[in-house]
């Protein structure tokens, strides 16, 4: 997912109150995923030198905004998003079952296996299932499929790298500690970011365990801010 992270330092110009985070009643599960499905526009990838499928959104794009908003109204009722997302897979458009997808690997427990597993023996997409397997890794419940079967017949190089991530995790589960702060995290900051302006203060930690922010930096070095794809 990291080109979506890229795509977020951009100028977006999505109304926040749009979504209900102003004072508004909140949404429930499938009121989030209809945001996302009226915000999102699928034409507006950014096409390739070779005329092939991008990887990028506009600088001005909104769905991405909508995406992230939409994910984290979703996380914060695990109990009632599970069956919208799992309905969502089953006869949503290509965007709608990347979004659950994605989503449900971030609600722990009260993920079903066995409907994700046939979903991606049977997706066609193949970004759906690349995010199928992320999913299912970071339930840790990648048990029900037999991946060296599963990689002779997969065809996307993408996917099969994913795999490979999965693997790496031996079946930890996704740490509580990050889905809290996708719950906690504020989507107004996204678009405080503008192309040819100082970026504006952030801090992470290293991977070292160290807390690191921008402005330690700041008048000293230039700083390269790089999301691996495939992090995940």
């Amino acid at each position: 997912m990291s080109y979506a992270v890229v795509a977020l330092v951009g100028t977006l110009t999505i109304s926040w109150t749009a979504f209900g985070h102003a004072g508004e009643p909140e949404r429930n599960p499938q009121e989030w995923l209809d945001r996302f499905t009226q915000q999102w526009r699928e034409g507006d990838w950014l096409q390739g030198d070779d005329s092939k499928a991008g990887y990028m959104r506009p600088l001005d794009d909104a769905g991405w905004q909508a995406c992230m908003l939409a994910m984290q109204g979703l996380v914060q009722q695990p109990e009632d998003a599970v069956a919208v997302l799992l309905k969502a897979l089953r006869t949503g458009d290509a965007p709608q079952r990347i979004l659950a997808a994605q989503t449900l690997g971030y609600l722990g427990a009260d993920v079903p296996t066995k409907p994700l597993v046939e979903a991606l023996q049977s997706e066609q997409d193949p970004a759906v299932r690349l995010y199928l397997v992320d999913s299912l890794g970071m339930l840790g419940k990648s048990d029900g499929v037999d991946w060296d079967a599963f990689l002779q017949g997969e065809p996307n190089r993408d996917v099969k790298r994913h795999v490979g991530y999965l693997k790496e995790r031996d079946g930890a589960p996704l740490d509580d500690d990050i889905v809290e702060t996708l719950k906690r995290w504020d989507g107004r900051r996204m678009d405080t970011a503008r192309v040819g302006k100082p970026a504006p203060d952030f801090e992470l930690t290293s991977m070292q365990g160290d807390r690191v922010k921008l402005s330690d930096y700041r008048g000293k070095q230039a700083v390269v801010l790089v999301f691996i794809y495939g992090d995940t």
